[in-house]
Formats: C-alpha cells, sequence, structure tokens
C-alpha cells in the first residue's frame, strides 16, 4: 500500500511538470536543463519550496524509466535545487507593501531588453492603479487607452486613468507606449511571456508569474526577495495613498 502510494505521489508530480511544460509550449521529456530550472524557480516564487526536492526527484525518475539522460543530472539544476532547499529553511516572511523608495530601486535595474521593458511597464501600471493582481493579468491590450490625461484603464469595478509621471523613467503611461511599441501589440493580453530567446509569447502572464518576476526584479536590486509577491503592487500604492 506504501508502494502505491509513493508511486501516485511520483504521478502526480510528474503530471503536475508536464502540465507547467504544456503551459509554456516547453517539452517535458526530455526536459531541458533550463526549463527545470525555470520550473524551480517557479515553485519557490510560489512559496512552493517545499514541494521542489519532490517534483525534481520526479522529474528525474521519470526520465531514467524512458532510458533518456535526465536534466536534473545538470550542475545548474542541482544548484537551483540547493538554492530552493536554502530558502525553505529561511524563516518564512510576509508580503509586504513595495513603497516608492522600493519600486524606483527595482525600476533602476530593470534589463534593457523586451522583458525589461515589459516588466517596467507591469510594474508601473500595476502600481500606480493599484491593481489587484487578478486585475493585472486579465488585462488586453483593447483595455488600455492613451487619453489627454493619461492612460484609461478599463477594469470589471469600472474605468480608472492613470497619470502621467513627473519624471520620463517612472511614467506609467510612457512605459505602456514603450512596451507596445516594443512588443508590437494590436490585440489580446497586455502583459504575456517572453521566452529565453527574446521571442513574444501568446499567453497571458498568470498571478504566479508576476509574483516571481516581482521577486526577480527585488532580487536583481539587492533586496529581500521573500517579502514580496503581486500584491505589493497594490498594497504599496493603498500605504501611499493619502488618508480620505
Amino acid at each position: 500500500m506504501a508502494r502505491q502510494s509513493g508511486l501516485n505521489a511520483t504521478r502526480n508530480d510528474w503530471a503536475a511538470f508536464a502540465r507547467w511544460c504544456v503551459a509554456r509550449g516547453e517539452t517535458a521529456i526530455p526536459a531541458a536543463p533550463a526549463s527545470v530550472i525555470e520550473y524551480i524557480e517557479e515553485l519557490e516564487a510560489c512559496n512552493e519550496a517545499a514541494a521542489v526536492p519532490r517534483r525534481v526527484a520526479a522529474i528525474r525518475d521519470w526520465h531514467r524509466a524512458s532510458g533518456l539522460t535526465t536534466p536534473t543530472d545538470d550542475e545548474r539544476v542541482r544548484l537551483a535545487l540547493t538554492r530552493a532547499q536554502w530558502h525553505q529553511r529561511r524563516a518564512p516572511g510576509h508580503t509586504v507593501p513595495l513603497d516608492a523608495t522600493g519600486l524606483a530601486t527595482i525600476l533602476g535595474a530593470i534589463p534593457v531588453n523586451l522583458v525589461g521593458v515589459r516588466d517596467r511597464a507591469l510594474l508601473l501600471v500595476g502600481y500606480v492603479a493599484g491593481l489587484r493582481p487578478s486585475e493585472l493579468v486579465s488585462l488586453d491590450v483593447s483595455d488600455l487607452t492613451v487619453v489627454e490625461d493619461g492612460l484609461a484603464v478599463s477594469l470589471m469595478r469600472g474605468r480608472i486613468v492613470i497619470p502621467y509621471g513627473v519624471e520620463p523613467d517612472l511614467c506609467p503611461v510612457l512605459a505602456w507606449q514603450d512596451w507596445e511599441a516594443a512588443a508590437g501589440l494590436t490585440a489580446g493580453p497586455a502583459f504575456r511571456s517572453v521566452d529565453r530567446d527574446g521571442r513574444l509569447g501568446l499567453t497571458r502572464l498568470g498571478e504566479k508569474a508576476i509574483t516571481r518576476m516581482v521577486q526577480h526584479a527585488a532580487e536583481r536590486a539587492g533586496l529581500d526577495e521573500s517579502r514580496y509577491s503581486a500584491l505589493s503592487l497594490r498594497l504599496g500604492m493603498l500605504a501611499s495613498a493619502p488618508p480620505a
């Protein structure tokens, strides 16, 4: 009975990885080491570091059972696994608001590429509009329109207008226009995936992907990434708003 339970757990862990690969257009078997590393990092970002060793073991066992070289033997994957286990041992933190100083610090460390252009627009729009993670990921290109006063955003709860920023580098309107132009967006999801080769995807980012992006951006800026998530953007704006 215990053996059967273990086999079922392995199947479930492998199925979770396979579904993740399908959603991203990745090959599950044979899986590339880079894909496994990205999977590990996403589990970490979603506070599922405890599941990483088990999921990695399932990937290893499935490849071996299929007579294939396992990507988990790659030194980079082993390093990612070690890092995840270390993070698991750290005291759990709570999501904290991203204040204006932290936002500026993070934006200063954004890479100069298509991913960076997307991340800058997502961070600024999400922060200045005080959007919930679910609202941010559900935005389509047609929901954002540049108007005289700024950037009009259509949401289920109504229409809001994000004003132009005083500084160009911190302006959500200019950041959105830069991303829209760089990605050639005309319709569909406003914020979507970009693969490792800089190719624009068709699928919209999920809330977990945004948490991961926020945490990576915080880490690049030298901040404690474990304290931040997709919700930090809305919390930061709410905390900075003057009392009614």
